[in-house]
């Protein structure tokens, strides 16, 4: 950007805008009365909205030292000169009392604080986020990568503009006054400047991530951020007004895996969990351990010894959204009518779950038993009137349309929303006396999910008296292990779910009865849709990275279904989900439209084949490897094999 030679004018003026007219009036704005003056950060600052000689408002800070101003002004114009985004600088100039530095004005947008803020507080879409994230990490990399080093850099010091697309124009650099160029940035560097913006602590480490890539954020860059810190004091960075959250209290949903996905670093959230709930989990596992333990091997010395009717028991998610419903019901007719379980959620807007109500009464009216899980949030344990409003529209409305309804949803992870025993009690709170009142919902619980159950017991005590869960449901995964048959501190599948059921033998807060209501595994190269993969796709390899290919994924699914079901300890499977780039049964992102996965010819066969079969015995293995199962149906006995040491399929 060229610089006019303004002699005898004293300072900088952008030539590009320069005219007499504009030099007069910068000469008189110290003791111009028109000006909409203000104090902001103990400077006084201004905003015009008609200037002579240009026709853009522009906005001017006023110091007492003139040499800020200066530097102002010449940063702004390396940083322009460089490709990165700042305000576009006008000029500066030298008063008796001090100096003014002038920019344009931005018109419209927010800071980067109240674009975080927004989001969090109103529309906590992942996929908003990351682009928020990434648009001023973009903004931040081309700033160090031009040599600068801001030195003063908050959430305030960014300035956005939404596209129109639900997407960021671009992030502008704010308040460069206080900034210099070196020759290079160090990652120690880096660190330093960019301490001042604060998020919580899983946000910030793809915060970081985007703003190094394709580097990996280095151990010198994080160095820096927390000595930096440690001058900068806790409150840099941050608003501390009525709009502020807690960082447990910031929740994300993301639509790409369809799961709620985490603010906070694993050691972030131990600082927000309750000594009491250990103590809880401690004493709970004293009360009921020997006897859980006792009912386990007896139900595992029953296992596969006795015949199990499998019509009804393999279950199947979907979808409830307006954009897609129709489409799935396409795909579902072909499956026949199924046990289907949809989510209801309680972060959606009203006119979504209104959509959601009338889905579910099509679904039932199409032959389908349907199960609804009631999916709480964040704002559910916070603004409990707002849970129990909801819970009532739902059961007033889908009373006589659904088998039950399952309460919670992965209550033992924190990204759901509920972190401890006492929100828990508030989040049942609103079922007591559900039976008196809606008597056709029976009440489905605790969904806890993977092999934590210790840390569900203190869950089932603390079921309010009138509360009960005619079915201990459950999300049962076993991906991270591999095969289903593989082991995890010596359970397989079939001992984990003997264990689930013999806590709802014991624990008098349910009925005998075990339903896994969510199973997958996750896909490899579905990048951020993945449930391994949301919310960003960390530059490099993944390590414990459980995705399969298609081939292997139908594999596994059709023989966890077929462990859990004949070997009676699990009354019903879901499969999650039908239409899912990441997991489901229907690649919905496929070039070619909609596209079908091997999984979603295995689930149309394994339904046709539990629809009339029994299952009536287990063949003794050469092999612990080895697999043979019998079944009866009417149109002839049949057995089902495989090999657990690869990715072999039942279904031929």
């Amino acid at each position: 950007m060229c610089i006019s030679e303004a002699e005898p004018f004293p300072g900088e003026i952008a030539a590009d805008v320069d005219s007499p007219a504009l030099r007069a009036w910068l000469l008189k704005l110290d003791t111009c009365p028109a000006l909409d003056w203000e104090e902001r950060e103990g400077l006084r600052v201004f905003r015009c909205s008609e200037t002579p000689g240009n026709g853009f408002p522009m906005f001017g800070k006023v110091f007492d030292d003139p040499a800020f101003a200066k530097q102002a002004f010449e940063n702004a114009v390396r940083l322009a000169d460089a490709g990165v985004p700042v305000p576009r600088p006008v000029a500066w100039a030298r008063f008796e009392s001090g100096a003014v530095w002038v920019s344009e004005v931005l018109r419209g947008g927010l800071s980067f604080e109240a674009a975080w803020l927004s989001l969090v507080h109103e529309d906590p879409l992942c996929r908003r986020i990351m682009a928020l994230l990434q648009t001023v990490a973009d903004t931040l990399r081309a700033m160090h990568g031009a040599g600068f080093e801001h030195r003063g850099l908050d959430m305030r010091s960014v300035w956005l503009r939404e596209d129109g697309e639900g997407g960021w124009e671009k992030a502008w650099l704010l308040n460069v006054e206080k900034g210099r160029f070196a020759d290079g940035m160090s990652d120690r560097m880096r660190g330093g400047d960019v301490a001042g913006v604060r998020l919580p602590s899983d946000m910030e480490r793809v915060f970081w991530e985007m703003m190094t890539t394709p580097d990996p954020v280095s151990d010198a860059f994080k160095q820096a951020v927390r000595r930096a810190r440690r001058c900068l004091g806790r409150g840099c960075g941050t608003d501390s007004g009525r709009m502020a959250l807690s960082d447990k209290d910031v929740w994300i949903w993301d639509d790409r895996s369809m799961q709620a996905v985490p603010a906070l670093r694993s050691r972030d959230k131990r600082k927000y969990y309750r000594v009491a709930d250990g103590l809880e989990i401690a004493g709970a596992s004293l009360r009921h351990g020997r006897k859980i333990r006792r009912a386990c091997e007896a139900l595992m010395a029953e296992a596969w010894t006795k015949p199990v009717e499998l019509k009804g028991r393999l279950g199947l998610s979907i979808n409830l959204e307006p954009e897609r419903f129709d489409k799935e019901r396409k795909w579902l007719t072909p499956l026949g009518p199924l046990p289907l379980l949809v989510r209801l959620y309680h972060h959606e807007s009203l006119s979504r779950q209104r959509y959601a109500v009338e889905a579910v009464r099509k679904l039932q009216a199409e032959g389908h038993r349907v199960v609804v899980a009631l999916v709480q949030d964040r704002r559910a344990v916070r603004f409990p009137d707002k849970w129990a409003d909801f819970v009532e529209r739902a059961g007033g409305s889908l009373s006589g349309f659904v088998e039950a309804f399952e309460v919670g949803h992965a209550i033992n992870r924190v990204k759901w929303g509920v972190w401890n025993l006492k929100e828990y009690q508030q989040l049942i709170s609103p079922f007591s006396g559900w039976h008196d009142r809606y008597p056709q919902i029976p009440l489905w619980g605790p969904a806890g999910i993977d092999f934590e159950f210790p840390r569900l017991l203190p869950f089932l005590d603390q079921v309010p008296e009138g509360v009960g869960w005619s079915v201990f449901s459950h999300h049962m995964y076993v991906d991270r292990r591999g095969a289903p048959e593989n082991e995890q501190a010596g359970y397989d599948t079939v001992r984990k779910l003997a264990m689930a059921r013999a806590i709802a033998r014991v624990h008098p807060a349910c009925e005998e009865r075990v339903v896994v209501s969510e199973v997958n595994w996750p896909l490899a190269g579905t990048g951020v849709w993945s449930p391994v993969g949301s919310p960003y796709q960390s530059p490099g390899l993944r390590l414990n990275d459980p995705s399969v290919d298609e081939e292997t994924y139908a594999a596994y699914m059709v023989r966890y279904v077929l462990l859990a079901l004949c070997s009676g300890m699990a009354e019903r499977v879901y499969w999650w989900n039908l239409a899912a780039h990441g997991f489901g049964l229907i690649d919905d992102r496929a070039p070619s439209g909609w596209r079908p996965r091997p999984a979603y010819h295995a689930f149309k066969q394994l339904a046709e084949l539990t629809s009339t079969a029994i299952y009536f015995s287990r063949n003794v293995p050469d092999s612990p490897k080895d697999w043979c199962l019998n079944f009866q149906s009417p149109h002839g006995d049949f057995q089902l094999n495989w090999d657990a040491s690869d990715n072999d399929s039942p279904l031929k």
